[in-house]
């Protein structure tokens, strides 16, 4: 501290003025970053969805088949979520992500899997690929115990045929409840299902807000 004439204090030191501006910076980054956490974590929980697509079968861990999602609840659920005849008109995945100019409601058919648990537990997302992608057991008929991870596909073939779907609450986020063992979803399950192309930054994601899904059961 510097005294002025008369023995009065002078203004803040310039290294505590300093201090305080470094300070206000950060509250304003602490601002900025508490309204970027939703966009964050939704981004977070889509790239832990994709990050495992078109892994080596060779690198692949050994996994476990996933159980149904005990946090799954039917009451938590929109009324009419899933329905007993399959919504007619269906697109496969790959041609919908192909499809730069996809929005609005979209009809899409597929089978859960892309990566070992394409359920996120506690959360209503699953991971969806394209119906002519191969499952290891139907490429070499081997006895891979997650199939549906597509691991012997090539990365870039799996990348384009697969597509996150999610069902949302009525505050837009994804309802915070399990589907896997929901109506008969599990891994490999094949779906046709209505919804809403979400926003697109460009073809390499593609995210379908559901309105609407059939679980076809096996032999139909």
């Amino acid at each position: 501290m510097m005294l002025g004439s008369g023995g009065s204090t002078s203004g803040p030191a310039p290294f505590a003025t300093g201090l305080v501006g470094r300070f206000q910076l950060v509250l304003n980054s602490l601002r900025e970053n508490t309204m970027r956490e939703h966009a964050y974590a939704s981004m977070m929980t889509l790239m832990g969805l994709v990050a495992c697509c078109g892994t080596g079968c060779e690198q692949k861990p050994q996994p476990t088949v996933p159980a149904a999602d005990s946090s799954a609840s039917a009451a938590a659920l929109p009324a009419g979520l899933f329905v007993d005849a399959p919504p007619a008109g269906a697109r496969n995945v790959a041609e919908v992500k192909a499809d730069a100019e996809a929005s609005g409601e979209v009809v899409i058919q597929g089978r859960i899997g892309g990566r070992p648990e394409p359920f996120v537990n506690g959360a209503a997302l699953f991971l969806l690929a394209d119906s002519a992608v191969k499952t290891c057991d139907e490429l070499h008929g081997d006895g891979c115990p997650t199939p549906w991870d597509y691991c012997c596909e090539p990365r870039e073939s799996l990348a384009a045929g697969t597509a996150t779907v999610q069902v949302l609450g009525a505050d837009g986020r994804p309802l915070r409840v399990g589907l896997n063992g929901q109506h008969g979803l599990s891994p490999k399950a094949t779906v046709t299902l209505v919804g809403d192309v979400a926003p697109r930054v460009d073809t390499s994601t593609l995210v379908i807000n559901a309105r609407r899904i059939h679980v076809h059961r096996v032999g139909n």
